[in-house]
């Protein structure tokens, strides 16, 4: 049953969530992170919640425009909290349409599940900080449940790491302490994005500056994460 869903948002059209593809987006309302530059405080934070978008209208979306989609993107909040969320995604596979999942990497077995399922066809996973700091920056949580979902989707080869490079908390150093505790991590397989205040859970976090694709693109050349 996917009533009980909780839809937060639904983007019919995008190209810049999986790959340049032309996909339909799906924000699934609830968090067990509270990362202070979050951009969707309205999907975490239950006094920023707003009305929510019936499963049904969505998965009719998604039949009718079918053949005019590449995919859907299925992202949050963290959807692998959503009970609901595997007979979603049954209902999505059944339009043909096949499926991204970005997480937050806190359900290794729920995802590990998924893959076993075939109900995902590629995964993104957030990596936030070195493991050390998760429980002081995103919450009292256990980051070795992170470091194994990142390792499934590795050994998998079906995803990519990517980590949102925040100024003030992600230097050079940072980051590549972040390399170090994944070995695995590389060129292909491993991406940084760039903060953009404006909608920040913690509202100073908008104060801070963007980073420009300059610095960024400096930033994966110096760790060796730009293809050859």
């Amino acid at each position: 049953m996917v009533e009980g869903f909780a839809i937060g948002g639904f983007t019919k059209l995008s190209l810049v969530d999986w790959f340049s593809k032309v996909v339909s987006v799906v924000f699934v309302r609830g968090c067990n992170f509270r990362c202070p530059w979050c951009q969707n405080p309205d999907l975490v934070d239950p006094g920023r919640f707003s009305e929510l978008v019936p499963p049904k209208n969505v998965l009719a979306y998604l039949a009718r425009r079918r053949d005019l989609l590449d995919g859907v993107v299925v992202t949050g909040g963290e959807a692998l909290l959503a009970p609901e969320l595997f007979a979603f995604l049954e209902a999505i596979k059944h339009t043909g349409l096949p499926v991204k999942l970005d997480t937050n990497g806190s359900n290794p077995d729920k995802l590990l599940h998924l893959f076993e399922s075939g109900l995902v066809d590629h995964v993104a996973v957030d990596y936030k900080l070195p493991f050390r700091l998760y429980p002081k920056v995103v919450g009292g949580l256990c980051p070795d449940a992170v470091r194994r979902s990142i390792v499934t989707v590795l050994e998998r080869e079906c995803g990519e790491i990517r980590t949102t490079v925040v100024p003030g908390m992600h230097t050079r150093e940072v980051l590549a302490e972040m390399l170090a505790e994944i070995p695995g991590l590389q060129a292909g397989n491993y991406r940084l994005q760039a903060f953009r205040p404006g909608n920040c859970l913690n509202l100073e976090f908008n104060e801070r500056v963007a980073i420009e694709k300059a610095y960024l693109a400096e930033l994966a050349q110096n760790l060796g994460l730009l293809e050859r």
